[in-house]
């Protein structure tokens, strides 16, 4: 009985408990989708949204591109965007949340993919592109059963995390330039596929790994920046499900990581025949102020009535999100106090803080080869000869006070 008890109790820490949905039910949340098209929307399967500038950024597979925007004052949306793209994006998300870019990923191709576009949208353009199912990546295709969902993952939310390669079993952070991971979910046994890729080459990549969660199908992902929490949504036929997880992972099988499961979710009912929940989008949490949202969307086919055609976005507010809004407020690979110039650089580079002084600096490559190192410098201003350095991407280590701080040098 003793052991019995032992291995439901292990079993709970590891899973954790399915809770109710945080929010309101579907029918009571608001329904966006007149917003888009008051004769209804079809193929939704991809939110993202973006706190810089209040806009909700949709996908359909079949190749829209939409973008709601949020007027503060009353409290409501106008679609500011509405283009078609190329192939069949199933997800969306952005790097840069203060550029006029987003990734999707292209569950037809099997592709992540990078668009840019004009200020007021009259223009977007396949920027660049990467196969996954390219070597080193271990992904094969599995037809329409593939890759559905896709975030990016900052550097200093991985580090914070302690983020680990499947590959390597070591602590691990962007080195082809994009400054983060890109993670892609996979309908497909659920995995979390994770790449590593040149924002400006196609098809170059480092594959990171594949995890494991804790369902069969995996559909979108939302990161909630302020907080490190990655959410997971699972479209299960009458039982969806959104894993919340804070990008730490257990050893399984030998090989295999599973991330650890620090909160399950049921998610809403909608009512009527259509349950497939696609898409999902979050506020920050931080700072607390202010009523936070998420947004959930379901993939509606032609074939169905007009009233699910007509019910495909809602918005629910207020939403009560996981984590604490001081896990990442303390840590130093948030710290803007470091700087490094020129960056790309030919020959030499100065490393400079604006508070503290910088004890050793340490510069490695892409393999994680530690190339040069600086010690006792005890100044908050050093210049670093690196002429000697092959043209690449270095990750520069820079101590300061006992912390280690971490920024992208690129030499040319």
């Amino acid at each position: 009985m003793k052991k019995i008890s032992l291995l439901i109790c292990l079993f709970q820490l590891h899973v954790g408990y399915t809770q109710t949905w945080p929010s309101e039910t579907w029918q009571a949340a608001t329904n966006l989708t007149n917003v888009m098209d008051v004769s209804g929307v079809t193929d939704l399967s991809g939110l993202h949204w973006n706190p810089t500038n209040n806009r909700l950024y949709g996908i359909q597979n079949k190749g829209k591109f939409r973008v709601l925007e949020l007027n503060t004052a009353n409290n409501t949306f106008n679609q500011i965007a509405n283009k078609s793209i190329s192939g069949g994006p199933e997800g969306i998300t952005q790097a840069n949340l203060y550029a006029n870019e987003f990734y999707t990923i292209d569950e037809d191709n099997y592709e992540i993919r990078r668009y840019t576009y004009t200020s007021n949208f009259s223009s977007i353009t396949l920027h660049k592109h990467w196969n996954i199912l390219l070597s080193p990546s271990t992904m094969t295709d599995t037809g329409n059963t593939g890759p559905e969902g896709i975030v990016f993952i900052p550097d200093n939310i991985l580090t914070a995390a302690g983020f680990i390669s499947q590959q390597t079993g070591k602590a691990y952070i962007s080195v082809k330039g994009l400054g983060g991971l890109i993670f892609v979910a996979h309908q497909d046994k659920g995995y979390l596929w994770v790449f590593d890729i040149n924002p400006n080459s196609n098809d170059d990549f480092a594959f990171v790994g594949k995890y494991k969660t804790s369902r069969t199908e995996s559909c979108d992902l939302s990161l909630d920046r302020s907080t490190g929490l990655l959410y997971i949504l699972h479209n299960i036929s009458g039982k969806n499900k959104l894993e919340v997880t804070d990008l730490s992972t257990v050893l399984i099988n030998g090989s295999e990581r599973e991330f650890v499961v620090k909160s399950e979710y049921t998610m809403p009912i909608t009512g009527d025949s259509n349950d497939n929940i696609e898409g999902f989008a979050i506020t920050s949490k931080c700072p607390e102020s202010g009523t936070k949202s998420a947004w959930l969307c379901r993939d509606v086919s032609t074939s169905e009535n007009d009233a699910i055609q007509q019910d495909a976005l809602r918005w629910f507010y207020p939403f009560t999100a996981d984590g604490t809004c001081n896990q990442l407020a303390n840590s130093n690979f948030e710290s803007n106090s470091i700087t490094i110039y020129p960056n790309p650089s030919k020959n030499r580079i100065t490393v400079s803080s604006t508070d503290k002084s910088i004890q050793s600096i340490q510069i490695s490559n892409s393999l994680g080869q530690i190339v040069q190192k600086i010690r006792k410098i005890n100044n908050t201003s050093t210049v670093v000869d690196v002429s000697q350095l092959q043209a690449g991407i270095y990750l520069v280590e820079i101590t300061q006070a006992g912390k280690i701080l971490r920024r992208k040098l690129i030499k040319d």
